[in-house]
């Protein structure tokens, strides 16, 4: 009984373990990283051309830039930094809607609609609060 009950903590300390390094080798991720994620998803779903795609990766590096600046300063005003990284999310949104064509551009908001379903579904349905 004992060993039994000595191999179940074992493997619980390390799938926690191993839980805990892959989710902070993502909030490790460098701005450069993100863009270059984010733009290489685009262009697999997207179908962008070369130029697109590094217009488009200008632009993720900038965004993943200001969030990351935003981040830091979140800890002290939290609403401001709200504020601040929605606009940043909705000026992205219309330069990124110069560089891709229109059919590309309801693509990306197909995608995007279906990845804050499935945000919402992970956090249990609710939404983060306001």
């Amino acid at each position: 009984m004992k060993k039994i009950l000595f191999v179940m903590c074992l493997m619980a300390v390390t799938v926690l373990s191993v839980n805990a390094q892959q989710r902070g080798n993502r909030e490790n991720m460098t701005p450069e990283k993100m863009a270059e994620r984010m733009t290489e998803k685009m262009t697999e779903d997207l179908k962008l051309d070369e130029a697109q795609k590094q217009e488009v990766y200008d632009l993720n590096l900038e965004s993943a830039n200001k969030r990351t600046e935003m981040m830091a300063k979140e800890q002290t005003d939290k609403k401001a930094a709200r504020e601040n990284m929605k606009a940043d999310q909705e000026a992205h949104e219309a330069k990124l809607k110069e560089i891709l064509t229109n059919d590309q551009f309801v693509k990306w908001e197909e995608i995007q609609k279906e990845q804050r379903e499935k945000m919402k579904d992970r956090r249990g349905g609710g939404g983060r609060p306001q």
